[in-house]
């Protein structure tokens, strides 16, 4: 049976545009300005995530002074049984943005901004994305949860430099997670490590998927006091550092 599953699992990370995790000889990790501290813990249909970045421009050999930086999360959910991608129902816009692959900026609807904590008027809401600097965390939180039974979930985040008289949108570094939920509705992580090369292609992807559908939405309305914006806003050109 565990056979079976991993055999599935790699079989929907080539699905997805995967290489297989950086173990194997000639695999090329994605540059990592710092580094990242993760935490998941398996609910009921759920999946508690913690995942923060320290951004240290040293050990990459490089230097920036980044007065902000925080995430933008990408996911990829598939369902086994149906063979057919999920989005969430409060993204209603999420398969329009979506890469061949099925890959998509994860943002909730009303939000206008691709980063994944920031409210419509600028500011940071702390509760999902409390932001960082130099030696300072910026720190995603997540609690994914709801879909059916045999459902795998991917995601990959991805630290950037947000403000900075220097290196502005420039990518600090990436980090891949999964989990996935079984025949009987249990949940379980899967991978959680250093991304790897190919998904740092298909994040720029889904950025350009983002891109092309953020002047296309109706107002954004995020609610809670917060300023209602025509359309989403696109995102600059991100490099890595």
């Amino acid at each position: 049976m565990k056979r079976k599953i991993y055999t599935q699992l790699f079989r929907l990370m080539s699905m997805a545009g995967l290489a297989l995790i950086c173990t194997l000889p000639g695999c090329q990790p994605t540059e990592d300005c710092g580094s990242w501290t993760f935490s998941g813990t398996p609910g009921e249909r759920s999946f508690n995530v913690n995942a923060a970045f320290d951004f240290t421009p040293a050990t990459c050999g490089k230097n920036c002074e980044c007065t902000t930086d925080c995430i933008i999360q990408m996911v990829w959910v598939y369902n086994e049984d149906d063979q057919t991608f999920i989005y969430a129902s409060d993204q209603t816009g999420a398969s329009a943005r979506a890469t061949p692959n099925g890959w998509t900026i994860d943002q909730i609807d009303g939000w206008a901004y691709a980063y994944y904590g920031v409210n419509n008027d600028g500011t940071f809401a702390n509760n999902y994305n409390p932001p960082g600097s130099n030696n300072n965390p910026t720190t995603l939180i997540d609690l994914p949860g709801g879909q059916p039974n045999n459902t795998i979930f991917y995601a990959l985040d991805v630290a950037v430099c947000y403000k900075s008289k220097t290196c502005e949108n420039h990518i600090l570094g990436y980090y891949f997670w999964s989990w996935s939920i079984d025949n009987e509705g249990n949940s379980s992580q899967f991978i959680a490590a250093p991304a790897w090369k190919d998904l740092d292609q298909e994040f720029q992807a889904a950025v350009t998927g983002w891109n092309n559908w953020a002047p296309t939405t109706s107002s954004q309305d995020e609610g809670a006091g917060q300023p209602v914006l025509p359309h989403a806003i696109q995102l600059p050109t991100l490099t890595d550092l």
